[in-house]
């Protein structure tokens, strides 16, 4: 069981614990006792506070992938910002037709752009899908951009950017599934 998980088992276990007593507690009054209703709204208050605590415990267990995928996102787009805007300066460089900036400035602004998504308990995957997706797309656009590949390959590209665009939406509440939090 890892770190996350005991802690979890041990503050549920605690909540419990503290629920049992309470209830052994409010057993020891008579119902016409003025010490009963003190100690069986001390039973409501754990009992509350052990709901709460069991209804966050999903995000709690996904917290640590949602982590992950949150430094895999962050740096997959950065890193394929800098590579943008590596290629746009290797258009001067190696004196290419200035053409090929209608096909980078928009990569490198959808990457910039990228950089500051949110990521969430309920999309992570989708987000890290999309970031892995991205180095196909950038592999792709460098590659075609350094003229290794031939320029049909543009409409892979674009399909990649759909992809990419489409899995990284979906948190945006754009999509019906963002609607339903």
């Amino acid at each position: 069981m890892g770190s996350t998980e005991q802690q979890i088992e041990e503050q549920l276990t605690q909540l419990q614990q503290k629920v049992g007593a309470r209830h052994a507690e409010v057993l020891k009054h008579d119902v016409d006792d003025d010490q009963f209703a003190v100690e069986y709204a001390r039973l409501v208050n754990s009992t509350s506070r052990l709901v709460e605590f069991e209804k966050t415990i999903p995000e709690r267990l996904a917290e640590p992938e949602r982590r992950r995928s949150e430094r895999i996102v962050t740096w997959s787009w950065r890193g394929q910002a800098a590579i943008g805007a590596v290629l746009i300066a290797l258009v001067f460089v190696l004196d290419h037709s200035t053409w090929w900036l209608v096909l980078l400035v928009p990569h490198f602004v959808g990457t910039v752009a990228g950089c500051f998504q949110k990521v969430d308990a309920e999309q992570h995957r989708d987000l890290r899908f999309g970031a892995v997706g991205l180095h196909v797309v950038a592999l792709l656009m460098a590659l075609i951009s350094l003229s290794v590949i031939s320029r049909w390959f543009i409409i892979a590209a674009a399909l990649g950017w759909m992809l990419v665009a489409g899995s990284s939406m979906d948190s945006t509440g754009a999509d019906p599934k963002g609607a339903r939090r």
